[in-house]
């Protein structure tokens, strides 16, 4: 799991404004984000350990230690839904 931070997700969160992704909601913490030529899926997880946020993908970025645009994309989601739970709570 990639360890989530301003340094880290910079370049990534200017990708996912420009490519836009569809993300779809698979489970608790877990996002399928499609690919920006929408032939792949790539699964995104989100797991919190001591306030820290982290997320995990598929794709070949991630697998290098990047944060890609897929674990944005469905940080975003992650983040409204998380929202939308609270709010009714």
């Amino acid at each position: 799991m990639i360890k989530l931070t301003t340094e880290n997700t910079t370049k990534a969160i200017e990708r996912c404004r420009k490519l836009k992704p569809q993300v779809r909601f698979v489970a608790e913490r877990v996002f399928a984000v499609k690919s920006a030529n929408n032939t792949n899926s790539y699964t995104v997880r989100f797991d919190v350990q001591n306030g820290k946020k982290f997320g995990q993908c598929e794709c070949k970025a991630s697998e290098r230690g990047f944060c890609c645009y897929h674990i944005i994309a469905a940080a975003t989601a992650n983040i409204y839904r998380q929202s939308l739970k609270r709010q009714t709570a």
